[in-house]
């Protein structure tokens, strides 16, 4: 940290020399030319150069470490602390909401941003009969207000499909919710206080980022590695910041496509724990799995209560549903409860109690395997065509076990910015990887969300990124 010697104390000023120190150092973080988990000078080291004791530096690192600007590791040394995120960056904002207004005018693109399935792999037929039973059955009461709760058949069915993939829990510990989305922003009205801290991963989802700032949250990122959050990284930050929860996903992350290893999930769960604070665990894609190892979601493993998970039905049946579940612990069950009600009263009813007729009569099983059939054929074609055309050209990706997207580091020098407006213009829509990073910046890796194309589209759609590619080195 070169920079931080260019600091110059007045000896003859009223202001201590450690305040005069600390001071500067902060002022270097706050400016960004001490970025995040940069490690300060040791003490000896500091002290000599400027010609201060020892305890004059010890006095401006605990002083730093007070007002939350440092951090210190044991036996490492002390470090620049990230500076919580208060509001998304206008760029990364502007760029989102550029990114939606675009889709609906660019329908012929090839378009590498959405990560639903295509229209005719929605069971449409099983829930058209489904409809038709309950107007049948109900007639006009079945558009009435269900409980805030959800249709506690529908809950009880619910509980039973939770099972199957290792989580237990009641109906009265299930809410039902209009989406993932609405799940996200009705925990952050239950639980969150204006200022509080909230952990997401580092990429994260921009909508969960985005809900979270607008009640009020001040964001820190945390990195993440090739099998979830960098532990190490996590447990400082949590004796740093104490956060009201951390919220992440399990497996086939958003944007990365990373599973968190068993080691991980369960070191997870024992630093929420000793810490005192909840995870938010979003699932959107346990039925898109490809390998023979069974994803198992962080609440199964939950003996503690302290996992708050959150299912979207949207990626697996129809995105037009709003559909989803939250397995609530005890202690917060009640707060969700009253925020769900002043949000929209109660998901549609009719929706619930033709969800809960489709998946008496026709299960999961059969659906889920054919969603995962088709995604695997997605899959490995997307691979396949990325390794051909994009790999010669210097991009690299790691192969997620599942999931309905890939997470492309483009080669150095090109920028991810310019790469998606050079693939625009060959009608091809790509996600820069800058909307996923609270933090803002350009970036160098795309998203390519391969579900909602067919094979051909795949082919062409990777070929012209090569294209770009091979054109944007050249240069």
């Amino acid at each position: 940290m070169d920079e931080i010697f260019q600091i110059q104390l007045d000896k003859t000023s009223e202001v201590p020399i450690y305040r005069q120190l600390a001071d500067a150092i902060g002022a270097l973080a706050s400016d960004g030319l001490l970025p995040a988990d940069s490690k300060l000078p040791p003490i000896r080291k500091m002290a000599s150069h400027f010609g201060v004791n020892t305890v004059t530096v010890v006095t401006a690192y605990k002083y730093l470490e007070q007002k939350q600007m440092v951090y210190s590791r044991v036996g490492s040394g002390t470090y620049i602390s990230p500076l919580p995120v208060e509001k998304v960056p206008e760029p990364v904002a502007r760029r989102n909401l550029q990114l939606f207004e675009k889709t609906p005018a660019l329908e012929h693109a090839i378009n590498f941003t959405l990560s639903s399935l295509p229209n005719e792999l929605f069971p449409v037929d099983a829930f058209k009969k489904a409809f038709d039973t309950v107007l049948e059955r109900e007639k006009g009461g079945a558009f009435r207000y269900t409980d805030s709760m959800g249709y506690l058949p529908l809950r009880e069915e619910l509980c039973r499909y939770l099972a199957s993939f290792g989580i237990h829990t009641a109906a009265e510990h299930l809410q039902i919710i209009s989406g993932a989305q609405q799940g996200i922003d009705i925990m952050s009205k239950a639980i969150l206080r204006y200022g509080d801290v909230v952990f997401v991963e580092s990429p994260t989802f921009y909508g969960a980022a985005g809900a979270f700032l607008s009640r009020g949250a001040k964001l820190v990122g945390i990195p993440m590695e090739a099998d979830g959050m960098e532990m190490e990284a996590l447990e400082n930050y949590l004796k740093l910041y104490h956060p009201r929860f951390i919220y992440m996903m399990a497996y086939f992350q958003t944007p990365t496509g990373v599973s968190y290893s068993m080691e991980k999930k369960r070191r997870l769960l024992e630093l929420a724990e000793k810490y005192d604070t909840y995870i938010i665990e979003e699932d959107d894609f346990y039925d898109f799995h490809y390998s023979k190892e069974m994803p198992l979601p962080l609440k199964a493993l939950d003996y503690k209560n302290r996992v708050i998970y959150i299912k979207s039905f949207s990626k697996i049946l129809m995105p037009g549903l709003r559909m989803g579940l939250m397995v609530l612990p005890k202690k917060v069950r009640h707060a969700v409860m009253e925020a769900k009600y002043t949000t929209d009263i109660s998901t549609s009813g009719f929706i619930q109690k033709s969800l809960e007729e489709y998946l008496r009569v026709n299960g999961w099983e059969a659906h889920g395997k054919q969603v995962r059939q088709y995604g695997s054929g997605k899959y490995r074609k997307a691979v396949s065509m990325a390794k051909k055309y994009l790999l010669p050209q210097g991009a690299s990706f790691a192969l997620p076990d599942g999931g309905v997207s890939l997470w492309v580091r483009l080669p150095d020098g090109v920028d991810a910015e310019v790469f998606c407006n050079r693939a625009l213009e060959k009608n091809v829509l790509v996600s820069p990887g800058s909307q996923f990073f609270i933090e803002g910046g350009t970036g160098s890796h795309v998203r390519l969300s391969f579900a909602g194309l067919t094979d051909d589209k795949i082919e062409v759609g990777m070929k012209r990124m090569g294209e770009v590619l091979g054109e944007m080195r050249t240069y």
